[in-house]
């Protein structure tokens, strides 16, 4: 199997233990789950905005030490560049933070496990997965 990287609503749909999620999770070895510093950002925010802070930071830390964490380097920035620029020329923009996960996947060849695909679709050369 191919190494996925996950965005946010998956792993959140994983943490609350949606069935069909955690059961495709399952069939993956933890060395093929990887996941963006954009969507550790995501998580950590939920968490500070969440009634149970301390309680949400912890479970999102201790499950996100199972991921290997891809940083936004020089080529998902020259990806972030170019398919921004080709967005914005057609007017169909999405929100940076997407653009920037859409690109590190793009830049380290990953298909991106996510349930957005609305924004995700229009991002050139991304390959997709949906688990639900």
């Amino acid at each position: 199997m191919a190494k996925l990287l996950f965005d946010s609503d998956i792993l959140i749909y994983f943490l609350k233990g949606r069935k069909e999620v955690v059961e495709q999770f399952a069939k993956h070895p933890p060395d093929d789950l990887l996941t963006s510093r954009i969507n550790y950002t995501e998580l950590l925010y939920g968490a500070y905005n969440s009634a149970r802070v301390e309680r949400n930071l912890q479970t999102i830390r201790e499950f996100l030490e199972n991921f290997e964490i891809l940083e936004f380097d020089k080529r998902a920035a020259e990806v972030f560049a170019m398919e921004k620029a080709r967005l914005k020329k057609r007017g169909t923009i999405i929100a940076d933070m997407d653009l920037m996960i859409a690109s590190i996947a793009v830049a380290n060849d990953l298909a991106l496990v996510t349930n957005n695909m609305r924004h995700f679709e229009r991002i050139k050369d991304l390959r997709l997965v949906r688990w639900m």
